[in-house]
């Protein structure tokens, strides 16, 4: 490959070779060289896509031929007729089928410690902008090459590594998330897209290019494979087209086979990342007919190479997955970026031998899904207006169409499947482009029952089995399965929640507000922050033709209160009545504290973005602050988010010497002090375990007591359980009688005999506990707890034996979560 004089290489402008041990290139100087490539190659433009969370650019290389560059409008008009062809003349296919180059998206390093593909996209770019093969192969292709995912999470991971690579805490955990709010689970979230970086990679997916093919290049551990690339492992989830997956196993193929021709050892196949799954960089593209290809190499030590002996691996078995094992070793951060290297250049080129076949099957992909839906079984989703939350509702719609699904609405009165729906009724139509990304959504997931061996346990999925977004959300959602009518329907740009009811006088000083509505919540603490005063209907409320369950919030002490309770019907969708007049006293503040763990704890990332989102004034405290006891002179409620008793009390194993230790004795006796003194400890999940050990709570983890050993123990992994409310509990006011809860291998509850104060706010049903996903052994936990609170001292402890925060989803249990917060 001969060198072009006025392209700077990424060593020229870096000072050191891509990959070189002990160097990492920071965002910033990542910036400035792509920058430099847009001046000086005719192949490349850098357009800002977005903004991360800690308000650095995000950034994506539009790399082709001149002359494609030239008309890349035109091209990008092109891709979004190819994604959805209705309406587009069959000539005009064939002619874009034609001249249409493929495009490709790839996506560096989302997670912040898989650092060297956003060191690799630099070298990438740089052989794209100045080979000539490739050059001849960009005639074909466009690539769009984002070279970081996540640039809060390599400055993040970077500047840890420097820090600790040269002292005595020398590969010490970082104790703190390379997503500012969710670490890990940034890409956990592609279907729900909270996250600004999530967001940015969304529009340009689904909005702006509709690329042939999404590469999501990562890394992984370093004890086995030194290369995983497709075929994924089973099971396959049904809404997957076949094409997609053998359009998937061909990519996926050719990579490694050019690996091998390069003399790569190590490249493996059908290993831990399935199929099933959604909501990730490479599952959420395959439900919009695009190829999703991972990639994980095995890491180095950052930035730092590693040596391993071949029989200290657990490499797979020699096979026809895995012919070629790796020989043991240095492994450096270099290998990592010619892995890497090699895959760029396998797909650009199969991309462009193959170009009409991308393009070919990339609209019979869309016009598969659209003839399916079209055939009914189902046919759409049908959301009614009449709503116990209407905001979840509208939200529910709003993350479909963020993810490029089409929302209808119907404009009179119409019947399907022989049940009639007023005007105002939502639909979403099957017959769409990316109907199996609604579908995957919308529908119960069934994880077939799939054993380590036979005989033996169940094998659990790669991440979840079930996820069912109306379930999670507590929206009320019909499946429509025969075609009906649609000429009433019109299409709707974005989802308004439809607008709430204020009942009584413009004078009124008090108003009473839905408790079944989690914006009451927004509103509650809106007032708060206003100076204003709330407290809770411990009978239901029954006003000016209204009734609800008991818990209505009730608000006062703002001079603009019915101003504000009008913008809240407006925009929130709020229902609210005045009341007679305010009550003698209310609370006047909420003091809330969450504990951060120096674990990087994603589910504590999680919580604190949800309490920013929502509203709740809070405070972070650590370690060193639960030491230092007098608690309860600060705060009312304090969280601690899922953490096992082990991490809370002693702190993560390795730690650096500055976040070693957990809480400690002294943390564990401040926080008994805390409670007794009166406050309130809010526990998720794992964490309950702490009140067991140290609260003297009488009950029991009995999914802990199990045999871990025991093929028919019970068992679900990430899924979707029914449980009955004790709506006259403070913490489930305005829950329904039946919901769903988010539960993955939590803690469960049983009360013990002569427990005293300890009273079952949510409790697991005699039988059919599984709503979505998977699970054995229900008749093990039946009746068992799921939530419960119990008195300590002068205070109490609420204990969510579950997570019902997890990943943003679960928007029903966020009301309970809020509740506890104001327990007295």
């Amino acid at each position: 490959m001969a060198a072009n004089s006025t392209v700077p290489s990424p060593e020229q402008a870096l000072g050191f070779r891509v990959g070189a041990d002990g160097r990492l290139a920071e965002w910033s100087q990542i910036l400035d060289y792509f920058d430099r490539l847009q001046r000086t190659s005719p192949r490349i433009r850098v357009e800002r896509i977005g903004e991360t969370s800690l308000e650095r650019p995000m950034i994506m290389a539009v790399i082709s031929s001149p002359e494609n560059l030239r008309r890349i409008e035109q091209i990008r008009e092109g891709q979004a007729k190819l994604a959805d062809p209705r309406g587009v003349p069959e000539r005009e296919i064939e002619r874009l089928i034609r001249e249409q180059p493929a495009v490709a998206f790839i996506g560096a390093s989302l997670h912040g410690n898989e650092i060297m593909a956003t060191q690799m996209a630099m070298e990438l770019a740089y052989i794209l902008a100045i080979d000539p093969n490739l050059g001849r192969a960009l005639e074909n292709v466009v690539v769009l090459l984002v070279p970081g995912m996540n640039p809060d999470g390599l400055d993040i991971t970077r500047d840890w590594w420097l820090r600790t690579r040269e002292t005595e805490d020398a590969g010490a955990p970082m104790p703190w998330l390379y997503h500012h709010y969710v670490g890990h689970d940034n890409n956990r979230d592609f279907f729900m897209i909270t996250q600004p970086e999530t967001q940015a990679v969304t529009r340009v997916l689904y909005e702006r290019w509709f690329p042939q093919v999404v590469w999501d290049v990562h890394q992984m551990g370093n004890r086995g494979a030194r290369f995983f690339i497709p075929p994924f492992a089973d099971p396959l989830n049904p809404n997957l087209e076949p094409l997609i997956v053998r359009m998937t196993n061909l990519v996926g193929v050719q990579m490694a086979a050019d690996l091998t021709a390069a003399g790569k050892t190590g490249v493996s196949h059908q290993e831990t990342f399935d199929l099933w799954w959604h909501g990730g960089g490479r599952t959420v593209p395959a439900r919009h007919n695009m190829v999703g290809i991972l990639s994980e190499a095995a890491s180095a030590n950052i930035g730092d190479p590693i040596y391993q002996e071949a029989d200290s691996l657990r490499q797979p078995e020699l096979g026809s997955m895995f012919p070629d094992p790796w020989p043991g070793g240095w492994w450096r951060p270099r290998d990592i970026v010619e892995y890497e290297l090699i895959a760029g250049r396998s797909l650009v080129n199969l991309m462009s031998r193959q170009r009409e076949q991308f393009v070919r099957n990339f609209v019979t992909l869309a016009e598969q899904q659209i003839r399916r839906g079209a055939a009914g079984g189902p046919f759409a989703y049908v959301v009614p207006p009449e709503q116990r939350d209407p905001g979840s509702a509208a939200e529910l719609l709003r993350v479909l169409r963020r993810g490029g699904v089409e929302v209808d609405e119907a404009r009179e009165p119409f019947t399907a499947d022989g049940v009639s729906y007023p005007a105002g009724t939502r639909v979403v139509l099957m017959a769409q482009p990316f109907r199996a990304h609604a579908k995957d959504l919308l529908e119960v997931q069934r994880y077939p029952d799939r054993r380590q061996y036979p005989g033996g346990p169940p094998a659990p999925p790669y991440d979840l089995a079930g996820w069912t977004l109306p379930l999670q959300m507590g929206v009320e959602l019909d499946e429509i399965e025969e075609p009906f009518a649609t000429a009433v329907l019109v299409r709707l740009d974005s989802v308004a929640v439809r607008r709430g009811t204020v009942r009584g006088s413009d004078g009124a000083l008090a108003f009473a507000l839905d408790p079944r509505m989690n914006a009451s919540h927004r509103a509650v603490h809106e007032v708060l922050q206003a100076g204003g005063q709330v407290n809770f209907a411990t009978a239901p409320t029954r006003e000016q033709g209204v009734t609800w369950p008991a818990g209505a919030p009730l608000v006062w002490g703002v001079a603009d209160l019915r101003q504000r309770v009008d913008r809240w019907a407006r925009e929130w969708g709020l229902d609210a009545v005045a009341m007679p007049g305010p009550p003698h006293e209310g609370i006047t503040s909420l003091r809330v504290a969450l504990y951060k763990p120096w674990t990087a704890s994603m589910d504590e990332g999680w919580t604190r973005w949800i309490f920013e989102q929502w509203g709740v004034p809070f405070d972070t405290i650590a370690d060193a602050q639960i030491r230092a006891g007098n608690l309860r002179q600060s705060y009312d409620a304090i969280v601690v988010p899922a953490i096992t008793y082990r991490e809370l009390v002693q702190g993560p194993d390795r730690a650096h010497a500055d976040y070693a230790g957990g809480i400690g004795q002294p943390g564990t006796a401040a926080l008994r002090q805390f409670v007794e003194g009166g406050g309130t400890l809010v526990l998720l999940d794992s964490s309950v375990e702490f009140a067991i050990r140290e609260l003297g709570v009488r009950v029991r983890d009995v999914a802990a007591a199990q045999n871990a050993t025991d093929p028919q123990r019970w068992f679900a992994p990430g899924s979707l359980l029914r449980v009955r409310w004790d709506a006259s509990h403070p913490v489930a006011y305005g829950m329904p009688e039946e919901g769903a809860i988010f539960y993955a291998r939590s803690p469960v509850l049983e009360v013990l005999p002569n427990a005293r104060g300890v009273r079952v706010i949510a409790r697991y049903p005699e039988r059919d506990l599984l709503l979505s996903g998977y699970a054995q052994g229900e008749e093990r936990i039946a009746g068992r707890a799921a939530a419960v609170e119990a008195e300590v001292g002068q205070g109490r402890v609420v204990m969510f034996a579950f997570r019902p925060q997890h990943r943003a989803q679960p928007q029903q249990t966020f009301k309970p979560l809020f509740n506890a917060l104001y327990l007295r």
